[in-house]
């Protein structure tokens, strides 16, 4: 048989001090044994006794699990057992005279029951003082000492107060944990803990008692070194034979497990706040059930409410777009079995108001044992990233087809040109010369009209050669940009009386790049076209400066401009010379009004 003593002393009902009748000993040396316990589950099967129970009733190890009433016989004396049993379910306790026949003679015991917790009753009997009966076996090992043997070697802090808070019992852990020198027993509470901890475990004991229940509470104690330490007591109420009243219990010290809890606390509170913290929608996949945890962010920018939204991947699926739904599962699982760690994709996803957007999907995939368990991830909404990339792409084509068709009529426009020069010039000079060739056979003047013949062969060859160096795209690199602006502001002079007054810095042509060069060249070339044509100027102004660490070109003539809120700049030559400026970052001002000239002032950053 157990010893009931290993049974008793969690709940520390041990010290219950009543005395039993045995044959062959005298009433005070009956009252001197140790109480009968029997202890019990809540269906009255019996689970432990003392030896005093061995004696008395003759309890053996065989009658463990068995109901007491097969054992004992127990009838009460005024009450029935129903009475009993409800007085006990329902105060948790109760006090009474029982009788039982041992050898066909009735003894008289004072008896009461304990429920312990949910799980035990314990069950005392003291046997009245006035019967005199013997019993011829040896007296009961005294319980209270194996009680306090046992509790005193108990790694957890065990205790029993009575009513008045007094400290009738304390082991060892329990001394060590409260930082109290020397022997706390017979103390009260107030003495060894801190007044905040005495309000609440004076309050905790009354509702014991006043409810006989037990009850499990959480407290904290500031330990000698000045730590915190975290417990939590698990306290019941008993009641002795003599109806005295304890409350026990004992306490498990949970610092570590607090101070875990805390740091995962502290851990989830810094992730909240990083999700919150971000527009993106953060999601938890559990790949081995399909359970999404999806983040508030998600029902912000979506529109669905919690209620609205299933946990699994298939809800999820459903709302891909029908022209997407297809490729995303498909990437979404071939890239799962090839074993990467990181999966994302875009597509589009229909809102609660069922309009559909385009999203950057993203996870991080957690694999065991080989085979992805979890993913990770954050959704985008790029719907305006995409709108803006549509504009872009489509501004970008609009601007091509512009420069297309602007270097088309370019060069149609120089075709035209180079028609127009050979047929207005150079063919009427060759025309003129084979006139006077030919009027030179039949003249006596033969000399003079082959002298003219020769004269307009050479302004033929001269206007081939001006032609030809306006075309011709190495110019500026055989004879240098600063000879090349002279000589168009002296073909303006000479062929178009137009007066030019030009100021050059070389120290800005040396640190434009030969092709910047050649830009600038072209810009000057295409506006002194524009104002042969357009402005009839008699004086214009070309000036390559440098101006806030960049490369500065004005180019200005006083002619009759024009009204730009009526006319706007977009003739073929300004667009050849936006297409330039802008092809290398630079901007393009024009100033100009009606009967005020034309300016325009272009900067170009340097090439680093």
């Amino acid at each position: 048989m157990k010893p009931l003593v290993q049974k008793l002393t969690p709940h520390s009902d041990a010290l219950l001090s009543v005395s039993y009748k045995a044959p062959g000993m005298t009433v005070t040396e009956l009252l001197q044994l140790p109480d009968s316990i029997i202890m019990t589950d809540q269906r009255f099967n019996i689970t432990g006794f003392n030896k005093s129970s061995e004696i008395i009733f003759g309890l053996t190890a065989q009658h463990q699990q068995t109901l007491i009433n097969d054992a004992v016989v127990f009838s009460f004396s005024n009450t029935t057992t129903k009475k009993v049993l409800l007085q006990t379910f329902r105060n948790g306790c109760w006090t009474g005279d029982t009788i039982v026949t041992l050898n066909n003679q009735e003894y008289f015991f004072t008896t009461a029951i304990t429920q312990v917790n949910t799980g035990t009753i314990i069950i005392s009997n003291k046997l009245h003082s006035d019967q005199q009966q013997h019993y011829t076996l040896p007296i009961a090992q005294n319980t209270a000492t194996l009680f306090s043997l046992f509790m005193e070697n108990s790694q957890t802090g065990c205790w029993i107060y009575d009513e008045n808070d007094y400290i009738v019992f304390a082991n060892a852990a329990y001394t060590e944990s409260t930082g109290f020198t020397g022997n706390p027993i017979g103390k009260h509470i107030a003495e060894i803990f801190p007044e905040k901890l005495v309000q609440q475990l004076q309050q905790r004991n009354r509702e014991i008692l006043s409810t006989n229940a037990p009850m499990i509470t959480e407290h904290s104690l500031t330990g000698p070194d000045g730590s915190v330490i975290h417990f939590v007591s698990n306290a019941f109420t008993f009641q002795t034979a003599d109806k005295k009243r304890y409350i026990g219990g004992q306490a498990i010290d949970i610092t570590d497990r607090k101070n875990s809890e805390e740091q995962i606390k502290k851990i989830h509170e810094r992730f909240t706040y990083a999700i919150n913290a971000t527009s993106e929608a953060v999601w938890d996949l559990d790949l081995t059930t399909n359970e999404i945890y999806r983040s508030d962010a998600f029902y912000k920018i979506s529109g669905y409410s919690k209620e609205q939204v299933s946990g699994s991947l298939t809800w999820w699926f459903d709302r891909i777009h029908p022209e997407d739904k297809v490729r995303v599962q498909s990437n979404f699982e071939k890239e799962m079995l090839s074993g990467k760690r990181n999966w994302e994709d875009e597509y589009r996803f229909q809102y609660a108001d069922g309009t559909y957007r385009n999203i950057a999907d993203k996870g991080f995939a957690v694999y065991e044992d080989g085979k992805p368990i979890r993913l990770i991830g954050a959704i985008q909404d790029i719907t305006q990233r995409k709108k803006l990339e549509a504009q872009l792409l489509n501004e970008q084509v609009k601007k091509q087809k512009l420069i297309n068709q602007a270097t088309i009529d370019a060069q149609e426009k120089e075709r035209g040109m180079i028609s127009a020069e050979l047929h207005d010039n150079v063919n009427q000079l060759l025309m003129s010369a084979r006139l006077h060739i030919g009027a030179a056979k039949k003249s006596d003047a033969q000399e003079e009209l082959l002298n003219k013949a020769s004269d307009y062969v050479l302004q033929a060859v001269e206007e081939i050669r001006n032609l030809s160096r306006r075309l011709n795209t190495s110019i500026v690199k055989s004879v240098g940009l600063e000879q090349s602006i002279f000589d168009i502001s002296r073909n303006m002079k000479q062929f178009n009386d137009i007066n030019v007054n030009t100021t050059i810095d070389k120290n800005v042509i040396d640190k434009l790049t030969q092709e910047q060069q050649l830009v600038v060249f072209r810009i000057i070339q295409e506006q002194s076209n524009n104002i042969i044509k357009y402005s009839r100027a008699s004086a214009a102004t070309i000036a390559l400066t440098e101006k806030n660490g960049a490369c500065s070109l004005l180019i200005s003539d006083n002619g009759i401009g024009f009204d730009k809120t009526k006319q706007k700049a977009n003739g073929i030559g300004f667009i050849n010379i936006f297409n330039r400026v802008d092809a290398y970052n630079g901007k393009v001002e024009i100033t100009t009004y009606p009967d005020n000239g034309c300016t325009l002032n272009i900067c170009i950053p340097y090439v680093v």
